[in-house]
């Protein structure tokens, strides 16, 4: 692969002497068969038969023998493999030797068959063929984690073993780790080889690594489409929309079949064809969904008629959870506010229920309950947003209605209200009333020293309260930036317990962060291909890692063996680098730029296996040809025959085995 032979030589040439062993070989077909005897009824009728008509000598001459000469061919065969015959050949580098195989998605690209990871393995085999007998090699897998295959090992099965273990996964290499792996061994070593075998997508910024670098590309094409982005939204008023992106990596247009499948059906329920610019994309943004799904999948079709080729396939399907993060279902009462109406209906995760002060409360229940200047009696049973209450309650105490003095000021320390800090200073207001008796809560924003705004949790449900008027001209907090980032703050806040964290799609080997709430004592993750991973309660949280399939995962929150909630979240390979499959010449490590083969080494080839393969091919040749000369042979069956039909039996035997020199004459009693 890297260069023709210069040189044939022996690594073991003693081993020629076993050559000796072709002397007794020989012998054995010269010396003289004996014969058995056997007693018989008359002697006067096998004397003939039976006579020795050669000498007397125990040796014979040597004939030609087709068994004689392939037992010589497969001795020759056996005494040149032990003698280790080698060609001497171009290879990559020498010496000690750490490959780095990428086993990142682009690698299943399929423009070099089967596969751009098949010919990595197969340059890497190669290497191992080459190897001196001082040469060492390390064997790295470079993935979302690299890992250590073979460690500075001279044992040729042991690094053949570990190229094949090699497997390809469809996630994005660590190459800053590979790299940091690579130059760990090159502690206590005056000179070290680093080999990548990669078909490009190198970060520019990767670490230096001491020695010598050389980088051999694999792929020949770059065309590829595939599915970019993916994501679900719903706007204020209007059906859930799917956002799609379509990137074209190839250097033609092309078209392309998107198609849409939710709740993991195999039905399609939508299904559009789109041509896609060379080195461009495609936004998709016109597919209205249903108001009530689970997941969407999407999956890319090149038709019969397309101009190119699609050569990656990990990039072509992709997956879509809605995002149920927010306040959730939210009742608001009001007289005519509609600064609270705009704010909450524009807020991502709300769905909005509205009704007039004084009306009768719905009986289905809520995620959070927001009364603005009224306050039913009782209070529901759920998270509460106050504003502008009426009244004291038994969680807080309303004093006289005061002026404001001074500058509205945010507590910084606080997440709710850490980006409110710029927008403060600005903001007007008229009057407030007094609020006290909220121990329990964590002032949000203030002013002349009293809470304006509070926020916290009593008796195990979330309450705030802002005691004054939101709305202008009483303030302009309504009017300012100030307003929808302390309101989408807070309903963040008021969103119900969710298991996991993710709102959007994780690239694979993400890790996810998943809550025991409910006092549930475990978490059954179901992956893309089926397998059932549980977590333990051992505490409030935990990390799920296995995360390496693109696909849809279903989290279960059980308690006592029961299914008390359900989850999902999408896994995506949406990797630029990835899927621009365009081959590349060089690749920058460190200050150097490393171009392909900058040059070859001379290295062994051991051709003993080939040698050991011929001998045993020679030795079944051996076997047929000894078996058929065996199926050949006459029987002798004279027994119940006449005396001329015997007579003429023993003529014609006597004519096939004796070299060609007739019996002499006899006669039959």
């Amino acid at each position: 692969m890297f260069g023709s032979w210069s040189s044939v030589s022996l690594l073991a040439p003693v081993a020629l002497a076993l050559s000796a062993l072709a002397i007794p070989i020989i012998l054995l077909y010269m010396l003289r068969l004996r014969r058995t005897e056997t007693p018989i009824s008359s002697t006067f009728l096998w004397q003939q038969l039976v006579r020795d008509r050669e000498a007397n000598a125990p040796w014979q001459r040597l004939r030609f023998s087709w068994l004689l000469l392939l037992q010589l061919l497969i001795l020759a065969a056996l005494v040149l493999a032990l003698a280790r015959p080698f060609a001497e050949v171009e290879t990559i580098t020498s010496g000690r030797i750490v490959l780095l195989l990428d086993a990142s998605a682009s690698m299943q690209a399929t423009d070099v068959q089967p596969s751009r990871f098949a010919a990595a393995r197969a340059i890497g085999l190669d290497m191992v063929d080459t190897l001196g007998p001082d040469d060492t090699m390390t064997v790295i897998q470079v993935s979302d984690v690299p890992e250590v295959l073979a460690s500075a090992s001279r044992d040729r099965l042991v690094l053949r073993n570990a190229i094949r273990s090699a497997q390809a996964g469809d996630v994005s290499a660590d190459w800053s780790a590979a790299m940091t792996l690579a130059a760990a061994g090159a502690v206590g070593v005056e000179e070290l080889n680093v080999v990548v075998v990669s078909d490009g997508g190198l970060p520019n910024d990767l670490p230096p690594v001491p020695g010598d670098v050389r980088f051999v590309p694999v792929g020949d094409e770059a065309d590829n489409l595939a599915i970019s982005a993916l994501a679900t939204a719903a706007l204020p008023g209007r059906p859930p929309q799917l956002f799609a992106q379509i990137t074209n990596y190839g250097d033609v247009d092309t078209d392309v079949i998107l198609d849409i499948r939710l709740d993991e059906s195999s039905v399609i329920f939508q299904a559009q064809r789109y041509t896609v610019p060379a080195h461009s994309a495609v936004d998709v943004y016109e597919i209205e969904l249903p108001q009530a799904f689970d997941s969407v999948t999407a999956r890319l079709t090149l038709p019969g008629s397309a101009a190119g080729r699609d050569y990656l396939r990990a990039d072509d399907v992709a997956y879509a959870v809605p995002d149920r993060s927010g306040a959730g279902r939210v009742l608001l009462a009001t007289d005519g506010n509609i600064f609270l109406r705009q704010i909450l209906r524009s807020l991502r995760g709300v769905e909005l229920v509205e009704i007039e002060t004084g009306e009768r409360l719905p009986q289905q229940p809520f995620d959070l309950y927001v009364f603005d200047g009224w306050l039913p009696d009782p209070l529901p049973d759920g998270d509460l947003l106050l504003v502008n209450p009426p009244e004291s309650t038994a969680f807080f105490q309303l004093g006289e209605t005061v002026l404001a003095q001074g500058t509205i000021s945010a507590n910084r320390s606080d997440p709710r209200t850490r980006n409110l800090g710029a927008y403060t200073n600005t903001i007007n207001l008229d009057e407030y009333r007094l609020l006290s008796g909220v121990e329990w809560a964590i002032r949000l924003l203030s002013v002349d020293g009293n809470p304006l705004v509070v926020a916290g949790e009593y008796e195990g449900r979330q309450v705030a309260v802002m005691p004054f008027d939101a709305r202008y001209p009483n303030t302009d907090l309504v009017l300012q930036p100030g307003w929808p980032i302390l309101m989408s703050e807070l309903a963040g806040w008021f969103s119900p317990p969710r298991v996991t964290t993710v709102r959007e799609s994780l690239p694979p080997g993400a890790p996810v962060v998943v809550r025991f709430i409910e006092d549930a004592d475990e978490i059954a993750i179901t992956r893309p291909d089926g397998e059932v991973a549980v977590l333990p309660a051992r505490s409030s949280e935990a990390v799920f890692v296995d995360t390496l399939q693109p696909g849809l995962y279903d989290v279960a929150l059980r308690r006592a063996g029961d299914t008390i909630k359900l989850e999902q979240f999408a896994v995506n390979l949406f990797d630029a680098g990835e899927s621009r499959l365009a081959p590349v010449e060089s690749v920058t490590i460190g200050t150097e730029t490393v171009t392909r083969n900058v040059r070859e080494e001379t290295g062994r080839r051991e051709l003993w296996p080939w040698v050991a393969g011929a001998g045993l091919l020679v030795l079944l040749i051996e076997w047929w040809v000894y078996h058929r000369s065996l199926q050949r042979l006459p029987r002798l069956t004279l027994g119940g025959l006449s005396g001329d039909r015997r007579e003429s039996r023993l003529r014609s035997l006597l004519g096939r085995r004796g070299r060609g020199r007739r019996p002499a004459p006899f006669r039959t009693r």
